[in-house]
């Protein structure tokens, strides 16, 4: 005989399905609870690396490669006196740091440090920048190499538009000593503060042998303001085959 009859078999069968029913708008009602992972959930979850960065958000910040030295250099501007110059990059165009801090070193030929400086600078995102560290002295010592070391930088989230500054004019003389003229003009529509505009003397083969910093406390929107850059007698001896005239500000906050 029959443990159930088919009556009771058909009353389980519909109570199973509803109790199925039931489970699958109680999963479908927790998934809709569940709020979309994004980058701005304040969770580490998608396969991030960290709470909302890495993987498919923005790079860590602790994760992040430091500035790149292009080039660097170091120009005699009188007997036992040196300026070094680097040209630097920033790679990251959605991190800035309001203060970075690096040391400039003189070597002789056998590789003896003879001189060195430290100082701080500020980056801004995808920027390229020069580094200007003047009066550096060696005595009688003759340097042969220079280096740039950059402290572990501490990198922030920034969103920055360079400043649109034209360069309207460059005046080269020689005589009586090496001096450039630069006239830009802000052709954005809001003034700017705060700006260090750098001059770079290239030779034929596009390898800097002078290089030279100022500071414009203001440009309005649509002004001009004329430049003057300068260098000792006898520091710069030749014609500039180009000019690289660079201006920046720093990233608000």
């Amino acid at each position: 005989m029959p443990i159930f009859s088919w009556k009771a078999k058909r009353q389980l069968v519909v109570f199973g399905a509803l109790i199925l029913a039931g489970a699958a708008v109680i999963a479908y009602l927790a998934f809709l609870a569940v709020p979309e992972a994004t980058c701005f959930d304040n969770r580490q979850n998608q396969g991030e690396e960290g709470v909302d960065c890495g993987g498919p958000c923005t790079p860590c910040l602790a994760n992040l490669s430091e500035p790149v030295v292009l080039w660097s250099r170091f120009f005699q501007l009188g007997e036992g006196l040196y300026e070094a110059a680097a040209f630097i990059e920033n790679i990251h165009n959605f991190a800035a740091a309001d203060r970075a801090f690096y040391r400039v070193k003189l070597y002789d030929a056998n590789n003896i440090l003879i001189s060195q400086r430290a100082g701080e600078t500020y980056i801004n995102p995808a920027e390229r920048f020069l580094i200007l560290e003047p009066g550096l002295f060696t005595g009688e010592r003759k340097p042969v190499r220079v280096s740039i070391e950059f402290e572990p930088t501490r990198w922030r989230y920034a969103d920055y538009a360079k400043p649109n500054i034209l360069v309207v004019r460059r005046d080269f003389t020689l005589t009586p000593s090496p001096r450039l003229s630069v006239t830009i003009r802000n052709a954005g529509s809001a003034d700017r503060a705060n700006l260090q505009a750098s001059a770079i003397l290239l030779d034929a083969a596009g390898n800097a042998y002078g290089a030279s910093q100022t500071a414009v406390e203001e440009l309005r929107a649509g002004a001009e303001r004329v430049l003057s850059f300068s260098w000792p007698t006898g520091a710069v001896t030749t014609e500039p085959s180009a000019i690289d005239v660079l201006v920046r500000t720093p990233a608000p906050r």
